[in-house]
C-alpha cells in the first residue's frame, strides 16, 4: 500500500476525461460521509467510520466530477489464513455511486470506472492484495458480474435455531463479557481452528482482531462468549452473540470443528435467557454442513463476491465466513 506520505495520484478517466480518479485518505473522511449520506439516505457517525477504517490509511478510491463526489469505492485490509501462510486481503464495502451518476450502469459509469481502476491498482498476482471479497445485495453483484469485476464465491445462509433452556448439569460452564486480558485465550483456538479447515481461506481470528472488531466497535454492543470445561477450565471455543430486539444474532466463532455443536448449544441457551428469542446466523455456504445440527432453518441470504484478481487463490479454496466478517452487523 502506498504510504501515507506520498503524494497521492491524480488521473481523467472516464469519456473525453469527465472524472479525476483520486485516492481517497483520512483527510477526506467529510466528504465521504457526505457522499455516504446522499447515496444511502442515512447518516454515519464519525466514529464508526473511522472505526471501520481503521487499518486502512487508504480508504479506497474516489471519483469526482468538477469538483463534486462522485462515486466511491473503498477497502478494509484483512489478514487470511491460507494453508501455512497468511495472505494480505481486502473487504471492500462503501460502494456507493452520487444520485446524479447513476444512470449509467455500464462501462462508461461512474460504478465501473472506480470499481475496475481499484481492482487493477490493488488486487492480484504482484499487488496490495492477493484477494479482495465483499458482501454486496443482489442488484449489485448482478450488475457487477455483468461488467466483469467480479464473481460469485459463493453464499453466506442465513440459519436459525430456536432457543433452548439447559436440562440438568452440563459438564460445560460459559462466561459472557470477555475482557480484554481474557482474549489470551484465543490463541489455542485459532490454532485449533487453522488445522481443521486447511483447505478454506480463514480470515484471521485472532485476540486483536477480535478487540478491534468487537470490544472496540463505537455503536454496537457484543457479547464475547467463551466455553470451557467444567473441570480442568480449558477453553473449547468462542463465540460471538449480539442481543436485537426480534432474535439473537450470532457473528463469529473460534475453535475447532468439534466445539460447533456445544456452540449452538450455548448461543440457544443464552437466547432462552434473553425472552426466548432465536439465534440467527450468517454462515458461508462452504461450512453450512458443519453448523446444521439443531437448525431450525437454512435459506440462502446473500452472494459473496470475489474481485477480479482474485482468482490465483481462490480456484479451489472456498472462504470460511460468519456475520463478524461483515462491517455492518
Amino acid at each position: 500500500m502506498r504510504p501515507e506520505s506520498e503524494p497521492r495520484f491524480h488521473l481523467s478517466v472516464g469519456p473525453a476525461g469527465r472524472w479525476n480518479l483520486h485516492e481517497a485518505r483520512s483527510e477526506d473522511d467529510g466528504e465521504l460521509l457526505r457522499l455516504f449520506s446522499d447515496a444511502f439516505g442515512t447518516e454515519m457517525p464519525l466514529a464508526q467510520w473511522q472505526w471501520k477504517y481503521d487499518n486502512a490509511p487508504l480508504r479506497g478510491l474516489l471519483l469526482r466530477n468538477g469538483g463534486e463526489a462522485a462515486a466511491f469505492f473503498g477497502g478494509m485490509p484483512r489478514a487470511v489464513q491460507s494453508g501455512g501462510g497468511v495472505l494480505a486481503a481486502v473487504q471492500n464495502g462503501d460502494v456507493m455511486v452520487a444520485p446524479a451518476e447513476r444512470a449509467v450502469l455500464t462501462r462508461h459509469g461512474a460504478l465501473y470506472q472506480v470499481a475496475d481502476h481499484y481492482f487493477d491498482r490493488f488486487v492480484g498476482r504482484g499487488r496490495a492484495y492477493a484477494l479482495a471479497y465483499g458482501f454486496p445485495n443482489e442488484r449489485h453483484f448482478r450488475l457487477g458480474a455483468k461488467l466483469g469485476l467480479y464473481r460469485e464465491g459463493g453464499r453466506m445462509l442465513s440459519m436459525t435455531w430456536s432457543p433452548c433452556a439447559p436440562g440438568g448439569r452440563s459438564l460445560w460452564e460459559y462466561e459472557t463479557r470477555m475482557a480484554t486480558e481474557a482474549l489470551g485465550a484465543l490463541a489455542p483456538l485459532w490454532d485449533a481452528m487453522r488445522r481443521d479447515w486447511p483447505g478454506h481461506l480463514l480470515p484471521v481470528r485472532d485476540a486483536a482482531h477480535w478487540k478491534w472488531r468487537y470490544l472496540a466497535h463505537p455503536a454496537h454492543r457484543y457479547e464475547l462468549v467463551l466455553l470451557r470445561r467444567r473441570w480442568n477450565r480449558r477453553p473449547l471455543c468462542a463465540l460471538v452473540l449480539r442481543e436485537h430486539p426480534n432474535h439473537v444474532g450470532w457473528l463469529d466463532y473460534v475453535g475447532p470443528r468439534s466445539g460447533i455443536d456445544q456452540a449452538v448449544a450455548i448461543a440457544r441457551r443464552f437466547a432462552a435467557g434473553r425472552g426466548g428469542k432465536p439465534v440467527v446466523a450468517l454462515i458461508s455456504q462452504s461450512i453450512a454442513a458443519d453448523f446444521k445440527a439443531q437448525a431450525a432453518s437454512c435459506e440462502p441470504a446473500m452472494p459473496v463476491a470475489l474481485a477480479r484478481g482474485s482468482d490465483d487463490v481462490c480456484t479451489t479454496a472456498p472462504l470460511w465466513l460468519m456475520g463478524g466478517d461483515t462491517d455492518f452487523l
